[in-house]
């Protein structure tokens, strides 16, 4: 595929991240589908200069506003923000990156859409862990303010969980809740 050619547009604020989840196996995987001959209605040519653009720029404009948007909330170590924004875009929400409708035209939509996202990871594995760990339920502003005042140990939450490394999580986020208190 070829994403250079839409990573290069001058509106993209997330060059440097987005470049590196394309090596990616589950990146490639979830772009594998994407047609550059599928066109979205723009409703304003100030960004794009048309009145349309291809599925292909469309989920990297839409990744690019995801990452953005998040960056405006959460504010931890860059190399930490990245790979936490890493294990979230690999979900069933990220639906909204493949969306058909206009950012812009749709932000408020988006921005709900952004944060489901987001919180996904976290929510399945305070399901995973409930019976060892009562984890606190956090929607999504409580979440941004838990990692922002824990900062570096939070991408545990995030991370997959599994009955082969459970008992490593639950050490680990048992501590993490412990401190909280």
């Amino acid at each position: 595929m070829k994403l250079n050619k839409y990573l290069n547009k001058k509106y993209i604020n997330n060059y440097s991240e987005i470049k590196s989840y394309s090596n990616d196996k589950e990146f490639i995987d979830i772009t594998s589908n994407l047609n550059e001959k599928l066109y979205i209605s723009v409703t304003s040519n100030l960004i794009h200069k048309t009145n349309k653009i291809n599925q292909i720029e469309q989920f990297i404009f839409n990744l690019d506003n995801y990452i953005t948007y998040i960056k405006q909330f959460i504010h931890i170590n860059p190399l930490q923000l990245k790979y936490l924004i890493n294990l979230t875009i690999y979900n069933k929400y990220n639906r909204i990156l493949y969306s058909n409708l206009y950012y812009y035209s749709n932000i408020e939509k988006y921005h709900k859409e952004f944060e489901k996202m987001f919180v996904y990871n976290y929510n399945i594995n305070r399901k995973k862990l409930y019976k060892e760990l009562k984890i606190k339920k956090r929607n999504f502003i409580e979440l941004v303010n838990y990692i922002n005042s824990h900062k570096k140990r939070t991408h545990y939450y995030f991370e997959n969980i599994s009955n082969n490394n459970m008992f490593f999580y639950i050490q680990i986020i048992q501590y993490l809740e412990e401190i909280t208190l």
